[in-house]
């Protein structure tokens, strides 16, 4: 049967929404390009904590899928979807300049760097979430529902497609500029990882632009969403008031003031409604693979030899748009297929199955985390610790009856004693025990045989460290460090290093830890050591140098969830340097994290996919913009649930990942009751048929 002129017109995929796919690659590539680095500039430059980190990054993505809201009313009410996107794309691209900018600016100070990278990632969302509500309703405005569907679904699967080749190119691309490229004077190049995305947004722009005359326009319809929500609280209050309510659904009160179309329309709004109350969780776990899977990659080895190449902690990322692009091309024709055959078959069930996926995905990493930070020595209870450092070359010896020890220490080492803690010594659960300190005759600067009694002091489970060094010049003692020493190691797994130095450093000396590699380094000043605590250092393989002359110590191979104690002490014509560590982690491969990746990159593709295209056929018609910006809303809460969960007194990330599985298995089973109670009225479920029924589905379309 030959078709008609008509219905070969509506056969015909407009190739002019190339223009479309190709822009959004750009403006992909713009967005994960400045996201993928985002995390290490405001440790790394900014000098943010992890934890201040992560809610900065998630507000920027909180405030960027707000804006869709104001933007999306403006795209279907006032200004329409091609206008909205075009504006608000001039604004995102003075949001690169600004951040670039700030990027430069390190002369000014780092307080003006701050304010001005705030202020682009502020143009930024704005700019970024205004299009986001628009762009893809408007590629979908180009084709006829029901007369295209397939058309439709290919344009969905080339758009997703453009979506991740844009962000593996910019993710593995930018962190190689950041890191191999040095300008400025620095170690690093954020001014060029910021820059090229910066160029790439105009482009976008341009590109865009180029199919003015081409597009399908549709004219915005004037008070659709204000139509819209007077019909719910309508409705509402005829239902309150009514002496006789309708005994249908409760929008049908609003009949006789709103139309027929207006009250479907406004019903087909509030079930999506009901629909996108679980996708925050799952958006949750989605966005972290930019802010806390970036700080756990920043714990572990990215070192390929045979490549003679490193994985950036930032570029371990582009596992994300890697395995998106394979595995995009399998979902149509394997998965869908496969789920078919178990009888997934709805939309709102392959949502469901993702997220039994990510909790899978979190528990790997929770795994992966406890195996990075290793474990942290416990005092038993009822005991308390010390720590003696002996910090002359010439052996120390140690003695005290009430601690039972007789203990000689070797030059430059430490020793350890743990004791209870008895009750009859005791003021609370504090013990003050005599100890005597004795030095073999080579020590030279003491005379032979001599020997000082003082205290130490024991809390129960607590661990307390002493230094022994020289007071002064004439001085010697056993110096207490601190009040006690943490045991418990940093929240993200972190190496800690503290100092320890006799009266000849002062707090004005700088120690700098300069990469073997040179290709970064990180400087202190002894004052930052004051009290001699620990402090959170980076890891890597390090030589230190002491006010720029390199100390007399091996390289220093600092790995995560690691106590390092660094012994500095002149005796005699040599400074003696001695580092010691304690509660070791494991400086693991980088490409640990490729399961959680795969999985979670199998959930976001399956899930992107299903709710783009349900959300587009299940929105009314005059309110597409509108329900995409509530959908982008969803990834913006769940990125408000991990600022909120951030704030939480977590000590250790990997509780934090079994906090997010155990909220992902619920969300999974509210998607699951979902997905039996929702009815669709819109949805064509064309990839679960079988090749014989899309075959009578096509029979139909063209008769």
């Amino acid at each position: 049967m030959e078709l008609t002129s008509v219905q070969k017109e509506k056969s015909i995929y407009p190739k002019y929404t190339w223009l479309i796919v190709i822009s959004e690659l750009c403006e992909r590539f713009t967005y994960f390009g400045l996201k993928s680095v985002l995390i290490l500039y405001l440790t790394r430059i900014l000098q943010f904590n992890g934890e201040e980190s992560t809610i900065i990054y998630h507000s920027f993505i909180f405030h960027a899928c707000i804006m869709p809201l104001p933007s999306a009313i403006l795209g279907d009410s006032y200004w329409g979807k091609f206008k909205t996107i075009m504006y608000l794309s001039f604004f995102y691209a003075l949001g690169c300049l600004v951040l670039t900018g700030g990027s430069i600016a390190d002369m000014f100070g780092l307080d003006v760097q701050k304010i001005l990278t705030l202020l682009g990632l502020f143009f930024i969302s704005v700019g970024m979430g205004g299009i986001n509500s628009c762009i893809f309703a408007f590629g979908g405005e180009q084709f006829q529902l029901h007369h295209q569907e397939k058309q439709l679904q290919h344009y969905t699967t080339n758009y997703t497609l453009a979506v991740f080749v844009g962000s593996l190119i910019s993710t593995f691309l930018m962190p190689e500029f950041r890191q191999s490229i040095h300008c400025f004077g620095k170690d690093t190049c954020f001014p060029l990882a910021f820059g090229v995305p910066t160029i790439m947004m105009f482009i976008s722009i341009a590109i865009f632009v180029a199919g003015k005359n081409m597009y399908v326009k549709k004219k915005p319809e004037q008070k659709v969403i204000t139509r819209t929500f007077g019909c719910i609280f309508y409705a509402m209050r005829m239902k309150v008031t009514s002496a006789i309510p309708c005994q249908t659904h409760w929008l049908d009160n609003a009949k006789g003031k709103y139309t027929e179309s207006e009250i479907s329309d406004t019903r087909s709004v509030l079930d999506l409604l009901f629909v996108f109350t679980a996708y925050p969780v799952f958006w949750s776990l989605y966005s972290q693979s930019g802010s806390k899977w970036t700080l756990q990659a920043m714990l572990m080895n990215g070192r390929v030899d045979f490549l003679n190449w490193t994985i950036k902690p930032d570029q371990i990322q582009m596992l994300i748009p890697l395995f998106g692009i394979t595995l995009l091309v399998l979902v149509d024709n394997v998965f869908y297929p496969m789920f078919a055959a178990i009888g997934i078959r709805k939309p709102l069930q392959k949502l469901t199955f993702c997220g039994f996926l990510g909790v899978i995905a979190f528990v790997f990493a929770a795994l992966l985390q406890f195996k990075i930070v290793g474990n942290t020595t416990e005092i038993p209870s009822g005991q308390g610790r010390i720590y003696i450092y002996n910090g002359f070359d010439c052996h120390v010896f140690v003695k005290s009856k009430s601690l039972h020890i007789q203990h000689q220490i070797s030059p430059l080492d430490s020793f350890n004693v743990s004791h209870t803690v008895m009750s009859q010594n005791v003021s609370g659960d504090v013990m003050v025990v005599g100890i005597t300190i004795g030095f073999e005759s080579k020590c030279n600067f003491v005379s032979d045989n001599y020997e000082f009694t003082t205290t130490v002091t024991i809390i129960e489970g607590k661990e307390i460290s002493y230094h022994l060094i020289r007071l002064n010049s004439n001085t010697i003692a056993l110096n207490r460090v601190g009040a006690h020493d943490s045991l418990v190691k940093e929240k993200f797994g972190n190496p800690n290093l503290r100092i320890l130095f006799d009266h000849t450093f002062g707090f004005d000396d700088n120690i700098t830890f300069t990469s073997t590699d040179h290709t970064s380094f990180t400087s202190y000043s002894l004052s930052q050591f004051r009290g001699m605590s620990y402090k959170a250092v980076i890891v890597g393989i390090y030589n230190v140098f002491h006010n720029g002359k390199m100390l007399p110590t091996p390289t220093m191979d600092v790995i995560p969830g690691t106590f390092y104690t660094l012994t500095l002490q002149r005796n005699g014509d040599k400074m003696d340097v001695r580092l010691f560590t304690k509660d070791e982690g494991k400086f693991i491969h980088v490409l640990w994290q490729l399961p959680q990746y795969f999985i979670m990159t199998l959930a976001g593709i399956i899930f992107l996919t299903t709710e783009m295209k349900f959300t587009f056929t299940e929105a009314p018609i005059s309110m597409k913009s509108f329900v995409a910006a509530i959908n982008l809303l969803m990834v913006a809460l769940g990125s408000l649930l991990v600022i909120t969960i951030s704030t939480m007194s977590f000590k250790n990330q990997a509780h934090e990942f079994l906090l997010y599985s155990g909220l992902m298995l619920a969300d999974t089973f509210l998607l699951g009751y979902i997905s039996v109670v929702y009815r669709s009225e819109n949805t064509i479920i064309t990839d679960a048929m079988t090749p014989n029924e899309n075959k009578m589905e096509e029979t139909t379309v063209v008769n």
